[in-house]
């Protein structure tokens, strides 16, 4: 207000500033109506007291639009799954025997699935993921589930009724497209920069490089602990090339 910080910001900042551990990350964002100058000192005084930075200052001027909404929220999956990495290497790794749970997940890791990508677009707002944990689910009408994991950013897109593409990998010719869906994106990043997709009737991009491909919308989304498992029912699909569908080997039953 009037160039400065609301009291309450500035006073919960003392409050941070004075007991927050250095070694967590910090991140600033926020609205604004004239130039920002509040949310430029939030970063400054936060810089200058030796934090690092989850993710890039975000500002945004009046209202976000939906494109800025999902930056956000593609930097909010970001921040949190660095907490998830700076926790696990604080923990102690046991000397104990390989425990129970350990062989369990190996166990469940010998369950096999397909290499995809899925990917869906709604206006503006684009997203994809690779994806491993699907399978067919009816024939009649044809239909599929696919399990998402919670922190995807593509799972904002994934409501009842959206729409989807399914792009099934094709053994030999996967690793490409395998590599360049596995790379960090930077929050409101192009997925697609540099790959070929041309676009199917539900408006989602189809990946030209795939063995084939199954345009799908979700007709059921069921919460499972640490994923959602999507069933959708699809009318329509090609097969792009001639060849055998990519597949992955686990070591555990982690995924993406």
């Amino acid at each position: 207000l009037g160039g400065h910080a609301p009291t309450p910001i500035q006073t919960a900042l003392g409050i941070t500033l004075a007991n927050a551990s250095k070694t967590q990350l910090c991140a600033v964002f926020g609205s604004f109506g004239w130039s920002g100058e509040a949310i430029d000192m939030l970063e400054s005084k936060f810089r200058d007291a030796g934090f690092s930075f989850g993710f890039d200052t975000i500002r945004v001027k009046f209202k976000p639009t939906d494109q800025t909404l999902k930056m956000c929220e593609e930097a909010g999956t970001d921040f949190a799954q660095a907490l998830k990495k700076a926790e696990k290497r604080r923990q102690p790794k046991s000397a104990l025997p390989e425990s129970e749970s350990a062989r369990t997940e190996q166990a469940l890791g010998r369950l096999v699935g397909s290499l995809c990508v899925v990917t869906a677009q709604q206006g503006e707002l684009g997203s994809a993921m690779l994806a491993s944990w699907v399978s067919q689910a009816t024939f009649s009408p044809p239909g599929l589930t696919v399990a998402v994991a919670k922190e995807r950013a593509v799972e904002s897109l994934l409501h009842k009724n959206s729409c989807f593409v399914l792009n099934i990998l094709q053994e030999g010719n996967h690793l490409g497209l395998m590599k360049h869906f596995l790379k960090p994106f930077a929050p409101g990043g192009d997925r697609f920069a540099g790959v070929a997709t041309e676009t199917a009737e539900n408006g989602a991009p189809i990946l030209k490089e795939s063995l084939a491909y199954l345009e799908c919308r979700v007709q059921q989304r069921l919460e499972c602990g640490d994923h959602w498992v999507l069933y959708a029912v699809t009318d329509r699909g090609s097969l792009l090339q001639e060849g055998v569908t990519a597949v992955h080997h686990r070591k555990s039953g982690d995924h993406y």
